[in-house]
């Protein structure tokens, strides 16, 4: 039966349904199988492709010795550290001594790996502080939160205060085994001209070095609105969504835009685009790019070929399938009302994170999917437990203090964390590494229902 079971768990996983492969295992009786061991490495292995919303799912639903395995694999997806993931399989192991999964050690990383003194490169004064002091905060309140606590020290630099090598040769006198920053690009191009001696994790990417360098030593971690555009382009394509408008405003979409571009299904083009300017513009901007604007033209060219009046009503164009915004939530305000005014209201409309205010009440987004960090949109329980000690973790600040949480856990993982390796499960996102030590973050996906979000299956 172990040997059956396999199998079908290998047909689940090739057919790219890794939780029903593992659901499958997980529902076997260790005290029949002489293979346990078998059954709990290929447990781990599927596991690691399955993301959180999925595995919290399936938590809700399941019993018995599988609700016991999802218990496991998101106490060990929670784990800031890989002390903090020892600790939580050593705790359940002891809870579920005759679980086939005991049977087998999980993949975890050495706590040998975790640095012992951090220099935190942070400009906390300037024009980046508010984004700064969020990050040291979401940094911070995960190291507190760590369980057992890390025996680390932490040291935070200023580098609007002084030169970036001056703090560079203050860090490593004052012991520093790993450096984490700088937040402003022009300062990580700096650091990487050094070529620090310890392992930096860059909190910015570095272009121009992209090729050769050492994933291990030195990974860049960027907040990019690059990863939305990404993110979109593969929804769209996983939607079976063809031929898109798309509305955008501000500097930031246009690289969002340019993404989603490079990005698209080779099926999926967008056949309108609108750069939405002045706030009160949107209506003319919807009609324009809707060519509700050529209806009207088309009906006061027969009024004046027919010499009388004629009954018309004015449509959009037939050839659209979905509008994508790249917007901020007032410009989103203006623009759902304007596409129902020109005939819109029955398009799906896809958004990205921008366009969510603190309420997920907003009316202008019922319906919408929008993609975001897992922080907001399926919010772990150290959200929950954090709020209470850092309070001002809303609003613009809540994006970088997610990012300064997510900048703990790869400070205590990335050594060793190589490209190809079982993806960390984030506050910012799903995050892995590739072949030019660029961290990709893989955001959820929700549609926006009842005043809440409705979580969306993850695409493959």
């Amino acid at each position: 039966r172990a040997r059956a079971t396999l199998l079908a768990a290998r047909i689940d996983a090739a057919a790219g349904e890794p939780l029903r492969a593992a659901a499958r295992l997980a529902q076997l009786n260790p005290a029949a199988l002489q293979a346990s061991a078998d059954v709990a490495a290929a447990l781990w292995n599927y596991a690691k492709d399955i993301a959180p919303p999925a595995i919290a799912a399936r938590l809700a639903a399941a019993t018995g010795a599988e609700g016991a395995w999802w218990r496991l694999v998101a106490a060990f997806n929670a784990a800031l550290t890989p002390r903090q993931q020892r600790a939580a399989w050593l705790r359940w192991r002891e809870a579920n001594p005759h679980h086939v999964a005991a049977r087998a050690e999980p993949p975890l990383a050495s706590a040998a790996s975790m640095p012992d003194r951090i220099a935190l490169f942070l400009p906390l004064s300037g024009a980046l502080a508010p984004a700064a002091l969020a990050v040291r905060d979401g940094f911070m309140a995960a190291y507190l939160a760590s369980e057992p606590p890390p025996s680390q020290s932490i040291r935070i630099y200023d580098t609007a205060a002084q030169p970036l090598e001056t703090l560079y040769a203050q860090a490593l006198a004052d012991g520093a085994t790993m450096i984490v920053g700088p937040l402003r690009k022009e300062a990580a191009r700096r650091l990487w001209a050094l070529d620090p001696s310890v392992p930096s994790l860059l909190l910015n990417t570095v272009p121009e070095a992209a090729r050769g360098m050492q994933a291990g030593r030195r990974i860049q971690f960027a907040l990019a609105v690059e990863d939305e555009g990404r993110a979109i382009a593969r929804r769209l394509g996983a939607d079976g969504v063809r031929r898109v408008a798309l509305f955008r405003a501000g500097e930031w979409s246009g690289r969002a835009a340019s993404a989603l571009q490079a990005h698209l299904h080779p099926e999926t083009e967008v056949i309108a685009t609108s750069l939405l300017g002045d706030i009160r513009e949107v209506t003319a901007a919807v009609s324009q790019a809707l060519a509700v604007v050529a209806s009207n033209d088309r009906h006061r060219m027969l009024t004046r070929h027919f010499g009388g009046e004629v009954k018309f009503t004015a449509r959009r164009r037939q050839d659209i399938d979905a509008v994508v915004t790249l917007v901020e939530a007032d410009y989103l305000a203006s623009l759902r009302p304007a596409l129902a005014f020109h005939f819109a209201a029955d398009l799906p409309l896809y958004a990205s994170s921008q366009a969510l205010r603190d309420d997920a009440q907003d009316s202008a987004l019922a319906g919408a999917r929008v993609c975001g960090m897992p922080w907001r949109l399926q919010p772990p329980p150290l959200k929950a437990a954090l709020q209470s000690a850092f309070r001002n973790i809303g609003g613009d600040r809540e994006s970088w203090f997610a990012f300064g949480v997510d900048a703990f856990r790869l400070a205590n993982s990335m050594v060793g964390w190589q490209p190809g390796a079982p993806a960390l499960h984030g506050a910012a996102g799903t995050l892995t590494l590739g072949n030019d030590g660029v961290v990709r973050r893989e955001l959820a996906w929700a549609e926006v229902s009842g005043g809440g979000f409705k979580l969306l299956p993850t695409m493959p």
